[in-house]
């Protein structure tokens, strides 16, 4: 299987808040995702689809965690999750603690119906999601000393 592969250059965050994405990262996320109606977890800061998050201070849509959400089965088109990266950044960046891949992945994908993209973004490509298929790659190139954003796409079977 091939899996298409797309980089982009997104060059400066959209706000001063530390886990904000790069200007530009949102439109083209509605674009690969194919719909507004996406559930967005850890996307309290974000401006697009239903915002899921634990700090209630970023506004989000639902203030929930995400290894339990409060959604039916197969409740949204789509769905995209920008989570820490790491321990450090859970603890030192967000004030939380590290959220269980296993877990938040299998809300993930069955709050999703069924034929709908989710959209991970993370600095490396992420483990397939159990019962999804890759669907693409894309790299978000950001500033100097910057971790790239790579966002793994994944259709629900």
């Amino acid at each position: 299987m091939t899996i298409p592969l797309s980089i982009k250059w997104l060059p400066r965050p959209a706000a001063k808040y530390p886990g904000c994405y790069p200007i530009g990262y949102e439109n083209i996320l509605v674009d690969k995702l194919g719909t507004e109606n996406f559930v967005h977890l850890f996307g309290g800061m974000s401006k697009r689809g239903h915002r899921v998050d634990l700090n209630k201070d970023v506004n989000p849509d639902t203030i929930a965690d995400v290894h339990d959400l409060p959604f039916n089965d197969n409740n949204f088109e789509a769905g995209a999750a920008d989570p820490p990266y790491t321990e450090e950044f859970a603890r030192t960046l967000y004030n939380c603690d590290y959220p269980k891949w296993s877990v938040w992945t299998k809300e993930l994908v069955r709050v999703v119906k069924p034929g709908g993209k989710i959209a991970i973004m993370h600095n490396y490509i992420v483990p397939k999601l159990t019962g999804c298929d890759y669907n693409e790659i894309f790299v978000a190139l950001n500033r100097i000393k910057q971790f790239p954003k790579i966002v793994t796409i994944f259709t629900k079977l």
